[in-house]
Order: structure tokens, then sequence, then C-alpha cells
């Protein structure tokens, strides 16, 4: 029988129960609390009512009515950070990298980074067998970031039911051995970068350098080969960011050495190639490590698409940021890359809900194969949870679930209930049968150069987000943070 994922329904973490969030859950008892007060205090009985009644209504409306395809306290405070950025103007960025100069050692003055990217972060650099690798420290994260990039041994649409499944169980086990060996890697984020190329380039080059001088029969040849081979129109490229925790463990350890960025490149260094070293238990085929030049030319390319990836000239920690970048547009925002004067406008959106009902292996595959077109980053980060803290997890969320429920005799049980319950049962036999546990979260930005376009590709976003059973919600008046969620620096999920 072919394997089927089902994800949980986004519930509610309250502090009491699963009903309301935790902002929502204080509003609403400081209504109740208001009005029993105003009960006390207003005079006359009128007034009295009205008064409890208006309190009660107000503080019920601000977390339950529908406000702009949200409630009006989920908005609350993504205006409040609006204005506050919008007033100190943050939200206009322009780099300073043309006037910082660089230091007598050749290295880049550092700048700082557009708003909505952690602050102060720091570059260094981690040696391994695999090559150079460019480590972020993120101090307001509290973790070390490094990229790489990887590919599937196999192309997983052409294996039959039983190769799949084999591969899926390879995932699992990588995946728990990650989370339980001890090691200091907890959180994987994993970009899918797609880009279109052109498709006829290789036909108008081989014309451009046709030889009229060469025989007919090699002319012949080349048109048959040209025939033959298969041309994608899309640049697709999967990279995965690998975040390591700060500790003082880690710090101990890299104080043995000359200095203490120079053990945070041993120590790091050695994790990375031991993770790299386990990907083909994954069926994934190391591609290349990302030093600075890399992934400071990955970063540019998400803000300004223009820039090719692969170019690393003058790429390194300072040049990485747009030349500017304009987060003050409610739905969109704009950024501007070194090469050319084209502005580029972003859309990021959270994916909100994953599929609730079975779904196949390759539920994704309308939203990474088939939006024609579309300049598109996929990511996924996850916390990786070590199996007995999952199990608690899981048992907690089903207790929940169970205590929950509304069994009163004569009332119809509703579906979504049982539903919910079979499903946080189902994930403690999971676990107990040896998957992995983690915590994620997905986001997804579309590029493009004008406003029509970038309409159009939200469309084909949107749709085929449908078709994968994804419920997207675009992050107006906060993209300039969201859009960090899809660089490769392992954001977009709280710490647990």
């Amino acid at each position: 029988m072919p394997r089927s994922f089902v994800f949980p329904r986004p519930r509610p973490r309250g502090l009491l129960g699963r009903r309301f969030d935790g902002d929502e859950q204080l509003v609403l008892g400081s209504g109740a609390a208001l009005s029993l007060l105003s009960l006390a205090v207003v005079p006359g009985v009128l007034l009295k009512v009205a008064a409890f009644v208006l309190v009660l209504a107000v503080s019920a409306g601000v977390v339950l009515l529908p406000y702009k395809g949200r409630t009006y306290l989920r908005w609350w405070e993504i205006r409040r950070s609006y204005r506050r950025l919008l007033g100190n103007g943050e939200l206009l960025y322009r780099s300073r990298v043309p006037m910082a100069g660089r230091m007598l050692t050749g290295r880049p003055v550092p700048v700082e980074a557009p708003v909505g990217v952690p602050p102060r972060m720091e570059w260094f650099r981690a040696r391994t067998a695999y090559g150079d690798v460019a480590v972020l420290l993120q101090p307001s994260e509290g973790l070390f970031t490094a990229v790489i990039e990887v590919e599937g041994q196999k192309n997983f649409g052409g294996l039959d039911e039983d190769d799949k499944e084999a591969l899926v169980g390879a995932w699992e086990t990588w995946l728990r051995q990650t989370s339980d060996t001890g090691g200091r890697i907890s959180r994987l984020q994993w970009i899918a970068r797609i880009v279109p190329v052109d498709p006829n380039a290789h036909a108008r080059d081989a014309q451009a350098r046709r030889d009229p001088k060469a025989p007919g029969w090699l002319h012949n040849s080349y048109e048959q080969l040209l025939e033959r081979v298969a041309i994608s129109a899309e640049d697709r490229r999967l990279f995965l960011v690998l975040g390591i925790r700060y500790s003082q463990e880690l710090v101990v350890e890299a104080l043995k050495y000359g200095s203490l960025f120079e053990g945070y490149g041993v120590v790091l260094g050695k994790e990375v190639e031991s993770f790299i070293r386990t990907l083909g238990t994954a069926q994934l085929r190391w591609v290349r490590s990302l030093d600075e030049a890399a992934l400071a030319s990955f970063v540019h390319h998400c803000y300004a698409p223009d820039h090719w990836l692969d170019d690393v000239r003058g790429m390194d920690q300072a040049t990485c940021w747009p030349a500017e970048m304009d987060g003050r547009e409610d739905s969109v925002m704009i950024s501007r890359g070194w090469e050319t004067s084209r502005s580029w406008m972003h859309s990021t959106g959270w994916i909100k809900q994953f599929p609730i009902r079975p779904v196949a292996l390759n539920f994704l595959a309308p939203l990474l194969l088939y939006t024609p077109g579309v300049i598109l980053s996929v990511a996924v980060t996850m916390d990786l949870i070590p199996s007995d803290r999952a199990m608690q997890d899981a048992i907690a969320d089903a207790t929940n679930e169970l205590g929950q429920a509304d069994t009163k005799p004569g009332k119809i049980t509703d579906p979504r209930e049982r539903q919910e319950q079979r499903a946080a049962t189902s994930t403690m036999e999971e676990i107990a049968s040896g998957a992995a546990g983690v915590r994620l979260t997905g986001w997804v930005t579309v590029s493009a150069q004008d406003r029509d376009a970038l309409e159009q590709s939200k469309g084909i976003v949107r749709g085929a987000s449908a078709k994968s059973q994804l419920a997207v919600e675009w992050c107006d008046r906060e993209h300039y943070r969201a859009f960090t969620n899809t660089l490769p620096l392992a954001c977009g999920l709280l710490g647990s």
C-alpha cells in the first residue's frame, strides 16, 4: 500500500486549553474582568448592563471577528511594528558598502544588514574535507548556520513504490540519527530555489558558433544531438542550511584553540563534515559547500534575481546585501542589486497549514515542479527533536485533545474532533515505531520585476499551493521580515 502523510491541524497553544492562543486568552480574560468591574463601579442598572455588554462585545470582537483576512488582535502587533519602523526610516535601506571601504588586510568593513535580518551577524570560515564553508553567528538567534548544496541520488518520480518506500525509510532513519546521536546540529532548513531560464539559449548559442566551413555531416550530427538533449526551462537548486545552537560547552571547546573564532571554525567544521558524510544515508548527494563568496552570491541573488547565483565576483559579507531595499509598501518588498538599476518586487507567504488529509509522497510536486515562469523560493525550516522529548510532547498533545473532547450524552461529536484525536494518537504510535520528531514551518517567496507579473506569479503559486493542499497566507505589512525566512539563515521558527 502506498505510504501517505497527514499533518496535524494547526491548533492554538494557550495557557488554558487549546481553543485560543495565549494573547487571545489574555484579552478575553481582561475583558471579562473589566466587565465585572464595571458592574461594581458604574452607577445605575441600565448603565451597568450597557457597560458590561459593551466591554464583553469589544473584547470578543477583537479576538473573534474577522478583519482583513485575520482578526484585529492579529493585526495589532503587525501594525505597531510597521508604524514604528516606518516612522524611524528603517524600512528604507541603502547600503553603505561603496563608502565603507576595506581594512588593511583586505577584509570589507562590516555594514548594517536590511531590516528583518538578524542584526550583528559575524562571518567566519570553517575548514572541512569538502572545502571551506562560511559559518554565520547570529547573536540574536543564538545560532550558528552553514549552507551546503545537495541533490537527490535518484530520480524520485521514476522509482516504483517499493523503492520510494525504501527511500522514505532511509530519510526517517537519517533524521532520527541526526536528532538522537547527540550531535550539535539541531535545526535544518531546506530551500528550493527555482528560476526560469531560456530553453532555447543553447540552440541559439550553437547557431551563433556554427562554422560554415565544417562538413555537412557534422552539422547534421550536431542537429540530431540538439534534438535529443532535454533542455529544462528552469534552474532548480536545493540548499540545506545547518543550524547549531550556541552553548557554553561549544565556547569552552572553541577556546582550546588560538582564538575564539578560529576555535569555532575548527569545531563547527568537524560537525559540518560529519554531517555531510551521513547524507548518503538519506540518499542525498553533496554538491558543494558554500564559502563566503558563494553564500554572499546566493543571498544577493535572492534580493536581485538578475544577479546569477554562481557569479561570485566581488561577493563578500558586505556586498551580499542589496544596494537598496524598500519595505514601506503593504503588499510588496522592493529591492535592487548592484549590477543594474532595475528593481525587483517580492511577496512572501507563510504556509499556515500543511495537508490535513492523506497525501502522497510527492504532494509538493505542483508547487515545486509546475509553476512555469515563476521565480520562487520555498523554504521549510525544521527543529529536530530527540525521540524521548518528541514522545512526551505527543503524549501531552493527545491528553489535551482527549481531555477537551465534548462527550456529553445525547450530543453528536464533531467529526473534526474525532480526526484530531485519531491524529494525536497515531503520532504517538509513529514515534514509538521509530519516526523522527520535528517541529517545522514553511515559507514561500515570489519575485518579479513589475506588479502585474508579481500578481500573476502569486496567482500561479496560489493555485499550485491549493493542489498541494497547502494554505498560504501572504505576509502583508511584514514582507521585509518574512522575506528573511526564505534566506539561507534558518529563520522563521521560534526556538524550542
